[in-house]
């Protein structure tokens, strides 16, 4: 019946009742073994499974009369009864020959003993694998050949391959969750009946939440027979207690009969299923599937649990070197920021010159340091109003002290501000910087995902009440995927996180040095014109007096003043009178030598500091000066003269005389008619 004829209440209560099916306590066993329950501390058998008999020759009313030594003899109850398996919380493997015969022979078994609430669990099956020691080296060839796999690809397609050739299902695949509990097969080595499933995904709903909780604390999932009747347990439920037992840490549980047509529908006879864990977190599972019922000796299923437990290990270690080669690329464009530094490069042309490599490592498509007023970066990236309002909303909404992540900008508050086919971002705020974050761009990766079969499941009215159905075809459904880029690695996260650091450090270092430059361009510099103020002036007379006596090099100092500069300020004003200043310092500034210094003295007076300079050469560069000020256009304020005094070092000078006698020579020039140059007096005073 379609999906359609229920309400969205009515679908979504059917959901809630299959994320609720009481999976881990099903009253029932597979018949590949038996069960016995026990009291706490062994004293009393309290249920078993109705097939009893057939594996221990003792009907269930006998055993459930009996003594527990007597039913399953002294060395499994001296087993049983030691520290070791008391103080397993999650299940005990023990092998054991049982106290009587069944069908006239002695039998070992293998057996998985665990406590459950006030009971004890002993799940028994025949020991079919006499030969245990050509696993154990199954298991050790495993363990050499592990080692020399640096691919994670070949590790897994070599895990499946050995797997099934132990196993003989006809599918075996390696099966990972993504962040939505979806699946996908990653893996897979497979007989020629049997369907590929590689690179297909499977719904999270195929595998729901209290199954994969099960994986968590019991690895492994095994049945031998899709369709074999479940075993009662005799009775339903234990000595005052209202709810069957919970086996969820054993592998005789009973199959759930929705599950059981999910296998069904999928043509799987026989299933087994291993969970790989990462870090504690179930990661994904190794998925065997036979197409008819495959029995499975218990040895070798631990076996095949015992690789997986190798291959993890192997794996988290290839991602680490992937990692650590991602984080050593990033320290060594790190290594950059000191060069950087002693050049007092800033943020800005840091990423011009890095955003490129840092790019590349990232696997980004642009780069951007936004601070909330402005943005500098390369690449692909959003217009800049754009960057700053993004900034602006993770400066509101998101912790300083984690990256914001996304595949879907469009899908995020963040939308109104994406730009074209920039579906990811990883955003990382600058520490110790309030606005600043920096900012990483992917494009959108349109790809086709393939379905095993549509992901849906199918409501129906089953004794009057709704539930959901598996799905009946497996058959490949193709989703177009779109709006999403490359999702970002926690790895990736981190080295961004990394780079963020840095460009803390430098901006805080090129912040401080532009302050250290301002403060000292107003120590050094006039604030109107921007040329030397007296106090910098002073200092260089003095250093090249202290050069002059120890070298004998001689120089000269040319003192001048705007004629008539009262005119300006009386007739157009002070900023009128300003701008003349400025613009005769600019001009005469480019009249000098490299070599020479232009500082203001004091009001409309300036100095000239000329280097390696005699008294001819201070004059002809004075007679420059004076006609280059003549030739000067102010426009609507007509034209501007200078008068100039030029003295050279004499031995024995200080600064105060060296000045003092350009400030005579200065005078008798202005006293002379103005726009001239005069010498200092040859008399020495």
């Amino acid at each position: 019946m379609p999906n359609t004829h229920y309400s969205d209440a009515e679908i979504a209560a059917a959901l809630e009742a299959c994320a609720r099916e009481p999976v881990h306590i099903p009253g029932a066993i597979q018949p590949m073994g038996c069960l016995v329950s026990l009291d706490a501390d062994l004293g009393r058998i309290r249920q078993v499974s109705a097939n009893i008999e057939d594996f221990l020759g003792i009907s269930v009313a006998d055993v459930l009369a009996g003594e527990p030594r007597t039913v399953l003899g002294d060395e499994l109850m001296d087993l049983l009864d030691t520290e070791l398996v008391k103080q397993d919380s999650s299940a005990s493997v023990l092998t054991a020959t049982a106290q009587v015969d069944v069908q006239g022979k002695r039998h070992r078994y293998h057996v998985v003993a665990y406590p459950s609430g006030d009971a004890f669990v002993v799940e028994m099956e025949f020991e079919m694998y006499p030969e245990g020691h050509r696993l154990l080296d199954k298991v050790n060839d495993w363990l050499v050949e592990v080692g020399k796999i640096d691919d994670i690809d070949t590790l897994f397609d070599t895990l499946t391959r050995r797997v099934q050739e132990l196993t003989g299902h006809e599918r075996v695949m390696v099966y990972r969750f993504d962040e939505n509990w979806n699946g996908r097969v990653i893996a897979e080595t497979r007989l020629p009946a049997a369907e590929s499933f590689l690179d297909h995904y499977f719904p999270a709903s195929d595998i729901p939440s209290q199954v994969r909780r099960l994986y968590d604390m019991n690895r492994v999932r095994s049945i031998p027979d899709a369709l074999a009747s479940p075993v009662p347990l005799v009775p339903p439920c234990g000595p005052d207690e209202a709810l069957p037992l919970d086996m969820s840490r054993g592998v005789l549980r009973a199959v759930a009969p929705i599950h059981q047509e999910y296998l069904t529908n999928m043509g799987v006879g026989a299933s087994l299923s291993v969970a790989m864990h990462e870090e504690g977190k179930l990661w994904g599972l190794l998925a065997c599937h036979g197409l008819a019922p495959r029995p499975i000796e218990a040895d070798l299923r631990d076996a095949l649990c015992a690789l997986v437990q190798v291959t993890m290990p192997r794996m988290m270690l290839l991602l680490a070197r992937a990692d650590t080669g991602l984080l050593h690329a990033i320290h060594q464009s790190n290594e950059t920021f000191s060069y950087e530094k002693k050049h007092l490069f800033g943020p800005d042309d840091l990423i011009q010159h890095q955003g490129g490599r840092w790019l590349e490592l990232l696997d980004a498509s642009g780069i951007a340091l936004v601070n909330g007023k402005q943005s500098i970066g390369t690449g692909a990236l959003p217009a800049e109003e754009n960057l700053i309002a993004m900034a602006n909303w993770l400066g509101r909404h998101q912790r300083r002290d984690a990256p914001w992540h996304t595949q879907a900008l469009g899908e995020t508050p963040l939308a109104p501000w994406q730009e074209g086919d920039l579906c990811g971002l990883l955003a990382v705020a600058l520490p110790a910087e309030s606005a600043h974050w920096l900012m990483f761009f992917r494009p959108e990766q349109r790809h086709s995902k393939r379905w095993a079969g549509k992901p849906e499941d199918t409501p129906m009215i089953r004794d009057g009440q709704l539930v959901l159905t598996p799905r009946r075809s497996f058959a490949q459904w193709q989703e177009e995927v779109r709006g999403r880029s490359l999702a970002w690695r926690a790895i990736e996260c981190r080295a961004a996180g990394d780079l963020a650091k840095n460009l803390a450090v430098l901006t805080s270092s090129h912040e401080i040095n532009k302050l250290n430059e301002k403060l000292k361009s107003l120590a050094y510099n006039d604030g109107l014109t921007g040329i030397w103020n007296r106090y910098r002036m002073e200092q260089a007379i003095d250093a090249a007096l202290n050069a002059a006596e120890r070298h004998d090099r001689p120089f000269a100092v040319l003192l001048f003043d705007i004629d008539h500069f009262k005119h300006f300020n009386d007739a157009y004003g002070h900023e009128a009178g300003d701008e003349v200043l400025i613009t005769l310092c600019r001009v005469l500034q480019n009249r000098l030598r490299p070599t020479d210094n232009l500082g203001r003295w004091g009001g409309e007076e300036f100095i000239v500091l000329a280097s390696d300079c005699d008294l001819v050469g201070g004059m002809h560069l004075a007679e420059r000066l004076r006609q280059s000020a003549e030739e000067l256009d102010l426009g609507n304020l007509g034209g501007v003269t200078i008068s100039i005094g030029v003295a050279t070092w004499r031995p024995g000078d200080s600064r105060k005389t060296l000045v003092a006698r350009a400030d005579q020579a200065m005078y008798r020039a202005k006293e002379g008619g103005r726009n001239q140059v005069e010498a200092e007096a040859t008399n020495v005073e």
